[in-house]
């Protein structure tokens, strides 16, 4: 077999063959690579590849017509015949030497990859996985054409034969879509075309024998297909199409996902297409020797449906699988892994929770198919189904009366439901600096808080003071309060006269006018018996006694006017009422400081310490300026004058005690803007964060969600026109030119030494 595999390249390369299948790829590549990375500033390199499989369909025929088609129109194959090596180790060399070849530029395109990343992070993994999946992919299709060669001297016929069923292959996923269940019908009779088209392809090949071996294996893998797929009878026949596209299990790989499935079914036609190869060689070889033609055909036959068998069987046996064996998350942002925090609350439930995936058959996100496998898998409560909204209309109303748009995901527990909608699955951020939008991917985030608010016995909830003119929460805070399990409900003390007793915590949203004598009382009363209050005040020239009374019994008082910072450290460029303040060490701060992020705090007043205040009480600011900063009363100038009041200032503080009746928690933040979308994304949504920390600080959550969007596309590459060019200039012209020229000279040689 090694003597086939060498006579094979070195028949490739002491022709221009090789050059030329090289170089040409190559081209095409550099052109893709200029295209995507350089000039797009793409850093993933699988769309590169995934462009190039339409130059397979080219040149897999030109490489694999002669493999074994030559030797019957040379009569050659008479030697192979009665040669001491076995005719699977010679199809097998044949099959090895033409996959080196094909691989050949793929080794130099392996550069690519860590060329990009010295331009910007790339996603290494990713664009490895998907070097290994095109090449297993090339690995199928040369497999195909091998035995297309071999049941044909004509290579010619050889070429279009594999090119036609490779095009088949590259079209059958959009074919597939177009084709409804009314088509499982028609299955009979398209087996029917599948017996003739044999026939037809017995003329033209001359055997008749052999027309009828490929119409038969053709049909047992139709049906074999057809039964894998028939447990599911609603839409089978799209998804037994599928089961035929060599190229569009490659765009999984693509997307970040490592399934080794795709790769198993890889390997299964590789070795289905040469087992049928070699059957097809055996049959000429006995047809040679003029032994008995029906028995041989018979027994080719049946040994040809049992490989097809097996390897229906391997596939099987992969998919059934649990995914954690099987598909690994290579995308750079872990769009489909799950962190600790999910793993311990699902695997940790004991409640049946369903979630529903509302698409249209064959029309499901992948992202989140693969991320309800994984959750699926994480514990056995768990269910997954797929509804059709067209087959089922009426599904949706038993949740919600409103619509609910395609890859909607509905969480159902045993008392409550959540609906996820898409745009909360993919939420969409606007950056403010650049004017571009980009969308994250939402998807662990937003299933995990609502498995946990359909499975939790008590919820958190959060009672909105109002009455005194406060800010309503926008729509991104709302949402995020939702996605951590919170509740929310309105609260008038002058109405009601007490705090409800399921009140988890008061939240007054900048006031901007003071409480009433009776409202003071409640509160105060409230608090004292352990209650929870989060306060977000802002600069306001109103008198707010009753307010400040309540807030003086816990040390705490204000300072009003416009702090500015006068450390550059500490705010934002050009803009020192901007503040960046100090991360004190709490509870509610630990993970901004263990993460090394920032918190804005625009337009905020001060927030300083009491002397007259219980011992018991524990006052503590988690929020400071430095000591340079000062606060300014007169807005018309920013500037320092004498007199100013100088800080350090606290912007956020906590304050608690020990009572009879619980633990009284306060957290007071000082900045009117704080929550505002355009301030809170300048930071990364960290603003958010400090506050749903607070909450979950006053309200004890054990179970706080910190499970944040991933992005769904890597950060662009920062390349200069020169260094693109540069690049473009190697891959496209100068390394294909070069195979070129080298191929050439090395010819030229060996024909002169001739």
């Amino acid at each position: 077999m090694i003597a086939i595999y060498k006579k094979e390249v070195l028949s490739f390369y002491r022709s221009m063959m090789g050059y030329l299948y090289t170089a040409f790829l190559l081209l095409i590549a550099g052109v893709f690579f200029t295209a995507f990375n350089l000039q797009g500033g793409v850093p993933e390199f699988g769309y590169v590849l995934g462009n190039t499989t339409v130059v397979l369909l080219i040149v897999i025929p030109v490489i694999t017509m002669r493999a074994l088609g030559e030797e019957q129109r040379q009569k050659t194959d008479q030697l192979l015949f009665t040669a001491p090596v076995k005719v699977g180790r010679i199809v097998l060399g044949k099959f090895l030497a033409i996959l080196t070849v094909f691989a050949a530029p793929l080794i130099i395109l392996a550069a690519c990859p860590l060329v990009l990343s010295l331009y910007g992070a790339v996603p290494l993994k990713e664009s490895y996985s998907c070097f290994l999946a095109f090449f297993f992919m090339g690995a199928a299709c040369i497999a195909i054409g091998i035995f297309i060669s071999s049941i044909t001297e004509s290579q010619i016929i050889a070429a279009v034969g594999t090119f036609a069923i490779m095009l088949c292959s590259y079209l059958i996923n959009g074919m597939s879509g177009l084709i409804g269940i009314q088509a499982l019908h028609s299955l009979a009779g398209f087996g029917a075309v599948i017996v003739l088209g044999g026939i037809l392809l017995a003329v033209m090949t001359k055997s008749l024998s052999t027309g009828v071996l490929t119409a038969s294996v053709c049909e047992v893998a139709l049906g074999a297909c057809y039964l894998v797929d028939s447990s599911m009878f609603e839409g089978a026949f799209p998804r037994f199409l599928g089961y035929f596209s060599l190229f569009r299990r490659y765009y999984d790989f693509v997307d970040g996902i490592f399934d080794v499935t795709h790769l198993v079914y890889y390997l299964g036609v590789v070795v289905l297409f040469l087992f049928f190869a070699v059957q097809s060689v055996e049959k000429r070889r006995w047809d040679s020797l003029k032994s008995r033609h029906f028995k041989i055909g018979l027994y080719a036959v049946a040994m040809c449906i049992l490989m097809t068998v097996i390897v229906v069987l391997a596939n099987m046996i992969s998919h059934k699988l649990p995914g954690r064996y099987t598909r690994y998350d290579t995308s750079a942002s872990g769009l489909y892994s799950i962190s600790t925090q999910t793993r311990e609350l699902v695997g940790s439930n004991t409640s049946p929770v369903s979630l529903y995936l509302i698409a249209p058959r064959g029309k499901e996100d992948q992202k989140l198919t693969q991320l309800l496998e994984k959750y699926r898998d994480l514990n056995g409560n768990i269910t997954v189904e797929y509804v059709d909204p067209v087959l089922t209309p009426a599904f949706v109303s038993n949740y919600t009366s409103d619509k609910v748009s395609d890859n909607s995901i509905i969480v159902a527990g045993e008392n409550r439901s959540r609906v996820l909608r898409n745009t909360d699955l993919y939420p969409v951020n606007y950056d403010y600096d650049t004017g571009r939008t980009s969308t994250d991917f939402d998807g662990e985030g937003q299933i995990t808080s609502a498995i946990h608010y359909v499975t939790s016995d008590v919820l958190t909830k959060v009672y909105l003071m109002n009455g005194h003119g406060e800010n309503e929460l926008t729509e991104s805070f709302a949402a995020a309060m939702e996605k951590e399990g919170v509740e929310t409900g309105r609260l008038n003390l002058t109405a009601t006269g007490q705090v409800p007793e399921d009140a988890g915590c008061l939240f007054l949203n900048v006031p901007v006018s003071d409480l009433t004598d009776r409202e003071r009382e409640v509160l105060t009363s409230y608090l004292e018996q352990g209650g929870r209050m989060l306060l977000i005040t802002g600069i306001t020239a109103a008198k707010m006694p009753n307010l400040d009374q309540v807030l003086a019994g816990y040390g705490v008082s204000a300072v009003q006017g416009m702090i500015v910072e006068g450390d550059s450290n500490y705010s934002i460029p050009s803009y020192p009422n901007f503040l960046l303040p100090e991360i004190r060490s709490s509870q509610i701060t630990e993970p901004f400081i263990a993460e090394g992020s920032l918190l804005l705090m625009p337009n905020s007043h001060g927030i300083v310490k009491t002397g007259d205040v219980r011992s018991t009480v524990e006052v503590k600011g988690i929020l400071t300026t430095s000591p340079n900063s000062y606060i300014k009363t007169d807005s018309s100038s920013l500037g320092y004058k004498r007199g100013d009041p100088a800080g350090p200032f606290a912007t956020g503080v906590t304050a608690s005690e020990q009572t009879d009746g619980g633990v009284t928690r306060i957290v007071w933040f000082s900045s009117s803007s704080m929550l505002m979308e355009e301030m809170d994304e300048m930071v990364g949504g960290n603003n958010t964060n400090l506050v749903l920390n607070a909450i979950g600080w006053m309200t004890e959550q054990e179970n706080s969600m910190t499970i944040r969007p991933k992005p769904t596309s890597s950060a662009s590459l920062r390349l200069t026109s020169a260094q693109a060019m540069g690049w473009s200039v190697l891959f496209v012209l100068t390394i294909p030119a070069a195979v070129m020229a080298g191929g050439s000279i090395l010819c030229i040689r060996r024909k002169r030494r001739q």
